[in-house]
Parts: structure tokens; C-alpha cells; sequence
């Protein structure tokens, strides 16, 4: 016995009215039996069908198929029966209509794990109903008849115990009538194949061997119009038992196929849809290659100021009550500076430099820049290397040599792009020098300082014959005001270590702050700053303001990405609105689905995939376009960027994520629709 139902009971609530559909139906049908179902519109029929084809849920009573109670089955076991042991055919036959005839056919194959077998499984099952060479044409091109073989062969695909065929010449002229109802017949007569017939028509009802009749709800009769017919009976297929691993392959596989399939019938719109999904990834690689560009500048110029650097510039004094600000006075002396090279054990590395402003002349070019008097040492500290030339070598320290060293800024204005300096002598406040060297370019500083408009001489040519100061005549208490007095006769003064500032390059990062309270301790007591008093120097770490401005830079990096990021959110949104509107026109189309088989697990992953893929198109895209862009603005802004690979995967895995959030509910909504209305939405 394939079908039993005992006291079979199906109620529908509509508002408040109750409609009993089924009212206690009793029926068994044997294996490769054909039996046709009629009865007015209304008596139950198809209610009945759909209760047999585990579509649909009995209100109360018992139904066996197979010998297994499916009555009060699960979602998941009936759906594994629709896939496995029954087919459907349909009066408008339920073809995808942009989907070709043998994929049409294959689609149950999806759902039983078997889809590597469609193609040839498809076009042998057309072939055994006439349509062999007809694989690749779309229902479209077919004839009502062959669309509705087509169906037939779909239902066959999975060899069904019972085929299902609700009105399926309800849509055919009789001739094409006649000509599936003997597909049909001799489906059942050859192999043995138990077919339920469901129609109001007598004569498509006299093809079957047994005719069942309904009235509201129950069986009036049940008249054998033949005699049995010993045919071979269909038996079912022993299933091939798969590991949970398998499964899973295969159900993400027959997503992507389906998922694919789906977004290729919509190219425009599939398109459109990943257009904000591409603009957010583009504009997020974008903003965050700037953002880390910036980024690394400010470290750039921070490693160009020296590594571990600490600076002590000269601080205020008090003259009279009436107390001046940092760099008011002269405080800082070369002694200092050989103070701590001898005394504080952190420090690796002591310069110091003497500067001031003065008109440089090359020929009949001129250009007013800073000159510099720097110790040995100072080029190192502040890691400046040459790009033609010499150092200053010691000679040069000793002997005051008129020689110099040109930052680029000054070498343009004096030289022009071309003609080589080294060798050069110019004219600095009247005192021939010769350049000996050409510095690297540092480009501005972090205060918007030209680093590269700056000639540097030996410290001791600056102090005796260019620059021409005298010194404090002592460091006796703070009230003392330290003044530099200009030398308007050009004699050089005796030398007496007046600086502007010290540079000191502690031996390891560690040490940087031991160095700096080391330092400060020992000004203290060299210049006798009373205990409770603002002294008259600063130790400044440079890392600190320099990491002030990492910081800043990398806030505005993070608030450029979370602009960027917020295109990404509304290209969500639109993914989340097109599958919804995608849901609603393919209702249809997951009834089907649902009916030869396809779980709701398999519907939801359907749209989830196609949301991902959605996404990760529109992110790939995205990438590449970002990546394009930000070496675009490079070029042709020179503004810095910087790509990194964590953040095109960042980019990329965030459009995914979006993808799998706004694509869950569509693909929940879709996954919880039932089968029978489904199949009936209009």
C-alpha cells in the first residue's frame, strides 16, 4: 500500500468563519495504481492532493505514505519527501520562465544533492518524452504540450514513487490533451508509476483505471472503471547516505548555482543594486589609503627630527618683576651642552646649533634664508644626508673654514634646477663661503616651516665670522638678562659658546625620559634655579608633540572611514529593498521550489547567498576602483596615500558583512512562506 488516510480533516480559518474542506476523508491506494480525483470546484480535490503531496497539513486524522505517519511530520521530513518520492505536474506548469528546458527539468536534482548529474539526467528524461535537442530552449519557445512534457520530465527527474498531476490539461487544446493524458498512462502502463490524477473533466478522467468523486469535503464514490493491469511496480529508490560534511557542500553549492542563476536573469538590476555596495568599498579604501597616508607623513617627519631626539631651547628670565616668555633670552651655552655629553649617561649624542637670518648672494641672484652654525654631530642626530658633496670634516670645526652646506630651497634660488653648487662660493652678510655639499630635501615641517631653506656652516664660522656674536658675560642668577650684541665692525669676537639650541639623542626609547629628567636636574643646578622657580630653559621631548599629531591624524583617518563606511550601510539598505521587491515577484517561483523539494533552509540560503554575492561583487569592484583612485590621487593631487592590506580586506569583509545583515531578513521572509500560497499568489 503506497497511500493511506484514515479520517483525513483539513479546517481553514478565514476571518472568523471556519471552512471545513476536508471532513473526514478515507482512501488507500496501492502501488502503480492510476487514479483520478473529480469532483465541482470546491468539493476538496485539490485540498486533498496537496494534503498527499505533503504540501499541506491534515487539521486532524492519520495518513501514511509508504507505511511511514507523515500527518504531523516536520517541515524538513516532508520537504525530503517532495524531493525524493513524489512529482508534481501542474495546470499552468510552473516552469521558470527565463530558464532553459533542461535546467528546468534539473532543478529537482539542486535539492537531493545529485545536481552534478542534471545535464544528462535532463536530457534523457526530455528525450524519453519526445523532446530530445529541446534542452536549451526556454519555455518561451515551447508549445503549451511540450512545456507541459517538460513539467512531466521534471517530476520524473528523481524517480518519484507517485506523480501528482493537479488539471494538467486544464491549459491544452484536447488534441494536446489527449496526447499527455496517454504520456501519462503510459508512464503508469510501462513503468509503473502510481499517478493521482486530480480534474472536473470525464473524459481526461477516463485515462485512469479508478475514479475517486468528491462533495464538499468527503468521497461520494469510488468506481474501478478496468480491471488491474499486472504491470512492474515503481519501488523507491534506496537513498545514498551521506556524511553531514557532503551535505553541506552540496547545499552551499546547489546556493551559489541557484543564487547565480538568479542575479544573471537580472543583470541591470543586479547592477544597480551593487552600485552602493561599490561606492561605499571604493570610497572606504579610498578615505583610509589618505587617512593611513597622512599618517605615515607625520611619522616620516618625526623620524626625520631623529629618533629618541630630546631639544633644549632657551627659556624666560625675570628682569625687574616684568617676566619674558621662552626664547626671550639667551640661557644656553655651548658648556651646557659638554655638561651633559660628560655628565648624563642616557644621552648617546650631543650637538647644538647658533643661528640667524642673512642675505645669501650667488652671482647676480640673492635670496634672504636662515644660516646655521651647527656642531659635529647635528647632521646625524637629525638623520640629514647629502645628495652631492662632503660633510664638514673636523679641519672645518677647528680652523672656522669659510665653508657651507645648502638646503634645496636655497640651491633653487641661487642656482636654478641644473648647474651643480658644489664648488660654489658665495656671498653670506659679505663673507665668501664655499659650498662643499647639498642636502637631501626634508620638505615643510609639522608647523609649515621650509626645513630645506637653511644654509649650515661650521659652529664656529658662525659664531666668529658670520654671524658675529658676543657672549653673557656670565650665568650668575635668573633675575640676569642675557642679550646677543651684534658685531657691526666685523671683527671676530672671541668665542664664548653662546646657542640657541641643544639637540640630545638619548641611547634608547626607554631612556628617553630618564634622559629628560637627568637633563633638566643637571640645568637646574648649572644655571642655580631657585627651588620653587620656572627655570630658564626647556627640555622638550619631540616624540610627545610629534605623537599629539599621529594622533590627530589618525582620528581623521578613522572619521574619513566612517564616512566612507556610511555609503556601504545605504548600499545595504538597497540590497535589503531589491530583495525584498525580488521576494514578492518570485513568490511563485519559491512555491515551486518548495514542491519539488527545496527546504527552507535552501530557500534561505538562496537570497542570502545572492545578497552576498551582491555584495562581494560590488566589493570587489569596489577594491579595485579604491586601490585605482587613491594611487590616482597620488599622482595627480601628491597627496600622500598609503594601501595597505588590512584595510582592502577590511573593506572587503565589511561588505560582506553588510551583504549577509540586510540580506537575512528578505531571506527569512522568503523561507517562511508557505508552499501552497506561494504557489497560488498571483
Amino acid at each position: 500500500m503506497l497511500i493511506e488516510v484514515t479520517d483525513l480533516v483539513r479546517t481553514y480559518t478565514v476571518g472568523d468563519v471556519e471552512v471545513r474542506a476536508l471532513r473526514g476523508v478515507n482512501l488507500q491506494i496501492e502501488r502503480g495504481e492510476f487514479v483520478a480525483i473529480m469532483g465541482a470546484s470546491g468539493s476538496g480535490k485539490s485540498t486533498l492532493m496537496n494534503a498527499l503531496g505533503c504540501l499541506d497539513r491534515p487539521t486532524s486524522g492519520r495518513y501514511l505514505f509508504e507505511g511511514v505517519d507523515v500527518s504531523q511530520a516536520d517541515d524538513e521530513t516532508l520537504a525530503q519527501i517532495r524531493c525524493r518520492r513524489i512529482g508534481f505536474v501542474f495546470q499552468s506548469f510552473n516552469l521558470l520562465p527565463r530558464t532553459s528546458a533542461g535546467e528546468n527539468v534539473a532543478l529537482p536534482l539542486l535539492y537531493s544533492g545529485r545536481a552534478g548529474e542534471g545535464a544528462e539526467r535532463a536530457r534523457a528524461a526530455l528525450a524519453s518524452l519526445g523532446l530530445a535537442g529541446r534542452e536549451g530552449s526556454t519555455p518561451g519557445q515551447l508549445s503549451g504540450g511540450q512545456q507541459q512534457r517538460v513539467a512531466i520530465a521534471r517530476a520524473l527527474i528523481n524517480d518519484p514513487s507517485l506523480l501528482l498531476a493537479d488539471e494538467p490539461t486544464g491549459n491544452l487544446d484536447s488534441s494536446t490533451a489527449n496526447e499527455i493524458m496517454a504520456t501519462l498512462r503510459a508512464l503508469n502502463r510501462d513503468h509503473g508509476l502510481t499517478i493521482l490524477l486530480v480534474t472536473h473533466e470525464p473524459d481526461m478522467a477516463a485515462f485512469a483505471d479508478r475514479i475517486v468523486t468528491m462533495r464538499d469535503g468527503v468521497i461520494v464514490s469510488d468506481e474501478r472503471t478496468r480491471p488491474p493491469v499486472p504491470k512492474a511496480v515503481s519501488q523507491a529508490a534506496p537513498g545514498e547516505a551521506r556524511g553531514e560534511a557532503v551535505q553541506l557542500t552540496a547545499l552551499l553549492q546547489m546556493a551559489l548555482v541557484v543564487a547565480w542563476r538568479a542575479l544573471a536573469r537580472n543583470k541591470t538590476r543586479s547592477a544597480l543594486t551593487m552600485l552602493g555596495i561599490f561606492i561605499g568599498v571604493a570610497a572606504l579604501i579610498t578615505m583610509v589609503a589618505v587617512g593611513q597616508g597622512a599618517n605615515r607623513a607625520v611619522i616620516e617627519q618625526i623620524e626625520s627630527l631623529g629618533a629618541n631626539l630630546l631639544v633644549v631651547l632657551p627659556g624666560a628670565t625675570t628682569t625687574g618683576g616684568v617676566r619674558g616668555g621662552f626664547g626671550s633670552a639667551s640661557t644656553l651655552q655651548v658648556a651646557d651642552a659638554e655638561a651633559i655629553r660628560r655628565e648624563v649617561s642616557s644621552v648617546a649624542n650631543v650637538s647644538y646649533l647658533l643661528r640667524g637670518a642673512a642675505q645669501a648672494q650667488y652671482g647676480d641672484q640673492n635670496w634672504n634664508t636662515t644660516v646655521q652654525g651647527v656642531s659635529p654631530g647635528y647632521l646625524e642626530i637629525q638623520h640629514w644626508p647629502l645628495v652631492a658633496g662632503q660633510r664638514f670634516q673636523d679641519a672645518d670645526y677647528a680652523s672656522a673654514d669659510r665653508v657651507c652646506l645648502l638646503g634645496q630651497t636655497v640651491f633653487r634660488n641661487l642656482f636654478g634646477e641644473h648647474e651643480d653648487p658644489v664648488g660654489a662660493t658665495l656671498l653670506v652678510k659679505g663673507v665668501p663661503l664655499r659650498v662643499i655639499g647639498l642636502l637631501k630635501p626634508l620638505g615643510q615641517s609639522g608647523y609649515g616651516r621650509d626645513q630645506d631653506d637653511v644654509i649650515l656652516i661650521p659652529f664656529s664660522t658662525a659664531e666668529t665670522k658670520v654671524l658675529g656674536v658676543a657672549a653673557p658675560s656670565a650665568l650668575t642668577t635668573q633675575s640676569t638678562t642675557y642679550a646677543a650684541v651684534p658685531n657691526p665692525f666685523g671683527v671676530p669676537p672671541k668665542l664664548t659658546g653662546y646657542v640657541n639650541m641643544i639637540f640630545l639623542q638619548a641611547r634608547s626609547p626607554e631612556l628617553v625620559e630618564p634622559a629628560l629628567r637627568q637633563v633638566t636636574a643637571l640645568l637646574e643646578s648649572r644655571h642655580r634655579v631657585p627651588a620653587g622657580q620656572p627655570p630658564d630653559f626647556d627640555v622638550r621631548n619631540i616624540s610627545q608633540i610629534t605623537q599629539a599629531r599621529e594622533g590627530s591624524s589618525r582620528v581623521m583617518a578613522l572619521l574619513l572611514a566612517a564616512v566612507a563606511s556610511i555609503s556601504l550601510v545605504v548600499g545595504g539598505i538597497g540590497i535589503m529593498n531589491i530583495l525584498l521587491v525580488s521576494v514578492t515577484e518570485r513568490t511563485r517561483e519559491i512555491g515551486l521550489r518548495m514542491a519539488i523539494g527545496a527546504r527552507r533552509v535552501h530557500v534561505l540560503l538562496q537570497f542570502l547567498v545572492e545578497a552576498v554575492l551582491l555584495s562581494a561583487i560590488g566589493g570587489s569592484a569596489g577594491v579595485a576602483v579604491g586601490v585605482l583612485l587613491s594611487e590616482l590621487i597620488s599622482w595627480l593631487a601628491g597627496w600622500p596615500t598609503l594601501l595597505s592590506a588590512p584595510a582592502i580586506a577590511g573593506g572587503f569583509a565589511f561588505s560582506a558583512a553588510v551583504g549577509v545583515f540586510f540580506g537575512y531578513y528578505p531571506a527569512r521572509r522568503a523561507a517562511g512562506l508557505n508552499p501552497i500560497e506561494a504557489l497560488r499568489y498571483e
